[in-house]
Formats: C-alpha cells, sequence, structure tokens
C-alpha cells in the first residue's frame, strides 16, 4: 500500500517537474522591474503560462501586475518564431500626483529566434488597457517593451532594450512609470 502511494505522489509531481519558471530583473535610468512566468498547463497551440511582477520608479510610483496567457509556436512554417496573447491585470500607485489606478489589458508577445544565430532574440512585449477597462482615476494604460537578447550560458539571457510603461490620468495627463533604455537578466529553470 505505501509503494502505491509513493508512486501516485511521483506521478503526480512528474508532470510538475517538467514545467518551466522564468524570473526576469532589469534596471533603467529611472526604473527597476522584476517579474516571475511559469507555465500552468498545456494549452491548445502552446502553453498556458501565468506572470506576476512589479516596476518600481523611486520618483513616479509603483506598477504591478498578474498575467495569464497562452504561448507557443506562431504556427505554419514559421521556424524560431514564438507568440503569446492574453489578458493582464495591472495596478499602479502613482505618488506625483497621487493616485491609484488598476486596468485590464490585453497582452501581445513575439519572439524572433534567427536560425543563424539561435543564441539571440528578438522580444517584443505589448500590454493596452483602454478607457473602458481601466479604473480609478486612469483613462489608458499601456506597457511596452523591445529588447534583443543573447544566451550567455545555458538558460541564462543578457539584454538590452527600451520599455515604456505608462499611465494616462483623467486630469493629469501622461505619467510614465518607466521610459527608456533597460538592461537585464533572464533565468530560466
Amino acid at each position: 500500500m505505501r509503494s502505491m502511494s509513493l508512486a501516485a505522489v511521483f506521478a503526480l509531481c512528474v508532470p510538475f517537474a517538467a514545467l518551466s519558471h522564468t524570473v526576469d530583473l532589469s534596471v533603467g535610468d529611472d526604473a527597476f522591474r522584476l517579474a516571475y512566468e511559469g507555465d500552468v498547463a498545456p494549452a491548445a497551440g502552446g502553453m498556458l503560462r501565468a506572470d506576476a511582477g512589479a516596476l518600481h520608479n523611486g520618483d513616479e510610483g509603483d506598477l504591478i501586475h498578474l498575467g495569464l496567457k497562452v504561448r507557443g509556436d506562431a504556427g505554419g512554417n514559421t521556424v524560431g518564431v514564438e507568440g503569446a496573447l492574453g489578458a493582464t491585470l495591472y495596478g499602479a500607485s502613482l505618488d506625483k500626483p497621487d493616485e491609484d489606478v488598476s486596468a485590464l489589458a490585453f497582452t501581445g508577445e513575439l519572439y524572433i529566434t534567427p536560425q543563424e544565430l539561435d543564441r539571440a532574440r528578438l522580444a517584443l512585449t505589448a500590454s493596452y488597457a483602454p478607457e473602458v477597462l481601466t479604473f480609478g482615476e486612469g483613462k489608458s494604460l499601456l506597457d511596452t517593451a523591445a529588447r534583443l537578447e543573447y544566451e550567455v550560458l545555458n538558460e541564462t539571457r543578457v539584454y538590452v532594450g527600451y520599455r515604456l510603461s505608462r499611465v494616462e490620468l483623467d486630469q493629469a495627463g501622461d505619467q510614465d512609470l518607466a521610459q527608456g533604455a533597460q538592461v537585464g537578466l533572464n533565468l530560466t529553470f
């Protein structure tokens, strides 16, 4: 009986051992970002992934997110092209002016790995929440990034890129929590 229980526990744990987890750290002139992403379950045509993270800007405020997306091959005969589509819940706490904003954003990602340079990858991400999905004192939210990554060790990438994290407020216009160049480290395990 005990060996059957151990076999059942092992059988339940094996799928989770194969799941992928990623930690991403980036820093720019005015902001620091830490994010986690992990596989949740297989999905039709890809993998269901969840992600959570926080961006801190000492002068402007903080932006946190929690998302769910399906990620997989772009389809057709495109080798080295992956995409993801999903939704992300954002919460922003702005310092100047003192406002809180929440939003539900549509999220899209594109990853391109050239066959000739399989250690290099171009990553493009965008999340947008229109006024109807932005709450509190906000009118819209935009969180975008473009980066060029290079795999220095197995499953360890360094990158340079650009990030724009912007909240449009009802009364105070655009508030940029991050805008500019960034460098970062991406670890997958």
